[in-house]
């Protein structure tokens, strides 16, 4: 008799990342979700099933963050998704992209209310780690990072330790280069 873990339950972020993945890629890309306990840094894989590419991705999620008066006050709309991960989590990272899930709380004027809005920062490894070791602080053996999002300029970046823009991975850009790739 043979004992089976569940292998095959996405956590809420990466299922979330995955529906807004399959939404923003062509048709012969598919969203995979490795089987494999081993494959820690891989949480999904895309492939082209035209010319058999893959893209792995490592998927990082915050929860909402009311943003607080003095961040609105100079950073307008928008609000900002904290991240605390490991040094060697991203420098020993196996994954070709990490993938960084914001919840933006936004302000519904026809309906009243306010909503929380999914964005996404898809960035290369590779540069991130560049970044990381350019503009990020080790506290002491992490990276914090505070990614603010506006959605209204569409912008994005780090204001924690230095500030670097990160505009070009939100969202849509962060998908057509992801897509490029896979291309």
């Amino acid at each position: 008799m043979v004992a089976y873990r569940n292998f095959w339950s996405l956590n809420t972020d990466e299922a979330v990342i995955a529906g807004i993945l399959r939404g923003n890629t062509s048709k012969e890309i598919d969203v995979l979700m490795p089987i494999n306990s081993q494959m820690k840094d891989i949480d999904l894989v895309l492939m082209n099933f035209s010319n058999k590419k893959i893209k792995t991705i490592q998927v990082k999620g915050s929860k909402a963050y009311e943003p607080k008066k003095k961040q609105v006050e100079k950073y307008e709309h928008g609000s900002t998704g904290w991240f605390f991960l490991k040094k060697d989590i991203i420098h020993r990272s196996k994954a070709d992209y990490f993938m960084f899930l914001v919840y933006v709380i936004k302000e519904s004027v026809k309906q009243g209310r306010r909503i929380i809005e999914p964005h996404t920062i898809t960035i290369p490894t590779k540069i991130l780690q560049k970044l990381c070791l350019k503009y990020k602080k080790p506290h002491p053996d992490r990276y914090s990072f505070y990614f603010w999002v506006n959605p209204r300029k569409k912008i994005a970046f780090d204001f924690r330790d230095k500030e670097f823009d990160i505009t070009e991975y939100l969202d849509k850009k962060g998908f057509e280069r992801l897509n490029s790739s896979l291309k």
